[in-house]
């Protein structure tokens, strides 16, 4: 999905149940469409312009712009690694065609219980179907194949149906329905959420 998760930058939860350390090692994903990898200070420039675009900033909670390139460098150099090695969140960069065009992560990581809530942003010229669903299945083969979760969780903004679409292409399933969820970055109006989750057997 574009965007799914209503909060998508540093997550400041504590995680309930089983302490864990961290979420370990991670060599990139592929298939024909992306690369899925860690971040890098290089994606500052795409962090930066995701940071700042509207729809993004519409649709996702939270989302404070970097002011330049060497804050948003800033950013990927201390917040990932750190949430990675808390256990707490996974963060990727999305490539398409040799470059960074997007963002992917699953967030509320809680190894314990199986669950995380997962979330995809891409730039305006990557927005594609066939993109942002090779992005979204990356992001969850990693939570199902090397965390071994058995639940993934995303929120949808309920007038940004792209992004329903998105999900449901890859199996997942409408939840819920969540009134005033969340409140957009940029204009501040609260949107009502649609919640879907996916199980691994239903992941394709």
């Amino acid at each position: 999905m574009i965007q799914q998760n209503s909060r998508p930058w540093p997550f400041q939860r504590q995680e309930m149940g089983r302490n864990v350390t961290g979420l370990g090692e991670f060599s990139a994903l592929t298939d024909r469409e992306v690369v899925l990898r860690r971040p890098v200070s290089g994606d500052a420039p795409m962090v930066l312009a995701g940071s700042q675009d509207p729809l993004v900033r519409e649709f996702m909670q939270g989302v404070f712009p970097h002011a330049d390139e060497a804050a948003a460098a800033r950013w990927i150099e201390t917040v990932p690694p750190l949430l990675w090695e808390q256990g707490r969140a996974a963060y990727f960069t999305v490539e398409s065609d040799g470059l960074p065009v997007g963002w992917g992560e699953l967030v509320a990581v809680k190894r314990a219980e199986g669950t995380a809530e997962a979330a995809v942003w891409l730039l305006p010229q990557a927005r594609r179907m066939r993109t942002a669903t090779a992005a979204l299945r990356l992001v969850c083969r990693y939570g199902f194949e090397q965390l071994d979760l058995r639940r993934i969780d995303a929120y949808a903004a309920a007038d940004n149906m792209p992004v329903q679409v998105v999900g449901a292409f890859i199996g997942f399933r409408r939840a819920g329905f969540r009134p005033g969820l969340f409140r957009s970055s940029r204009t501040h109006q609260l949107h009502d959420a649609v919640h879907a989750t996916l199980v691994p057997e239903d992941l394709c």
